[in-house]
């Protein structure tokens, strides 16, 4: 009994909900308010029951209690993607992490309750080390831009965290919320997204990085003759978008 309790409203914690068109996780507090409607508690009140009846209520009690617990462990953490309030512990080694702890200050869970280190992860496995692949698989006019802004500020450290995406990761991208088309220009390695990188070499989303990356950019595109268009200035859907670079159209070749 005890066990089917527990896992009754471990369940409530876990069940998907979306709200806004947006994935995310019922909180526990849902949880716990439909497992205390199953309560004989009309009123609040032991009067009237029997003895084992009370000794029921007493145990059920007790286990949701334990339930609470958990579930409020659980839904601690939440942040919002590729930022947010509370970052993943640094402990060395820590696969969660990915290799060198790159995704270390990344936050554990988004705002809607998921897995963000879990995304990341199978997003980009080894963004540091798939840095030089994902360069070349852009459009050669773009990854010149990212190449020269990189050349000329040896102080700024970026890495490619989305460059070309097949069909199968632009899909991901839409059914996540991080992106809202299949058409997207990052199809055609016509766009980039490009993540800070801390003095250890960990992905970190800071304003003030993302705004001296996209300097970087603006001047090398500049002194190229190559119109980009920059995700900090985009207004609507994924308002300033720091982190996304593109080629205006029409695309050069």
């Amino acid at each position: 009994m005890l066990f089917g309790l527990w896992e009754r409203v471990r369940a409530g914690c876990a069940r998907p909900l979306h709200y806004g068109g947006h994935p995310g996780s019922i909180t526990f507090r849902h949880a716990v308010e439909a497992e205390w409607s199953r309560l004989p508690l009309a009123p609040l009140s032991c009067d009237g029951l029997g003895p084992m009846a009370r000794i029921v209520l007493s145990i059920r009690l007790w286990a949701l209690g334990i339930a609470l617990l958990g579930c409020g462990l659980d839904a601690g953490i939440q942040a919002e993607p590729g930022g947010g309030s509370a970052t993943s512990p640094d402990v060395s080694g820590n696969p969660r992490q990915g290799p060198g702890g790159v995704y270390a200050r990344v936050p554990a869970r988004d705002e809607f309750g998921r897995d963000q280190l879990a995304m990341f992860r199978t997003w980009n496995p080894d963004p540091v080390g798939n840095h030089e692949a994902n360069l070349r698989a852009l459009n050669p006019v773009l990854a010149r831009v990212v190449r020269k802004a990189g050349a000329d500020n040896s102080d700024l450290r970026f890495v490619i965290g989305s460059g070309w995406r097949n069909g199968r990761l632009q899909r991901m991208a839409v059914a996540w919320g991080w992106s809202r088309t299949q058409g997207s220009p990052h199809r055609r390695g016509n766009a980039v997204d490009l993540w800070p990188l801390d003095r250890e070499g960990r992905v970190f989303f800071d304003r003030q990085a993302q705004n001296r990356i996209a300097a970087a950019l603006a001047k090398a595109a500049a002194e190229l003759g190559v119109p980009i268009r920059w995700g900090g200035r985009f207004h609507g859907f994924k308002d300033m978008d720091r982190s996304h670079f593109e080629l205006a159209r029409p695309y050069p070749e």
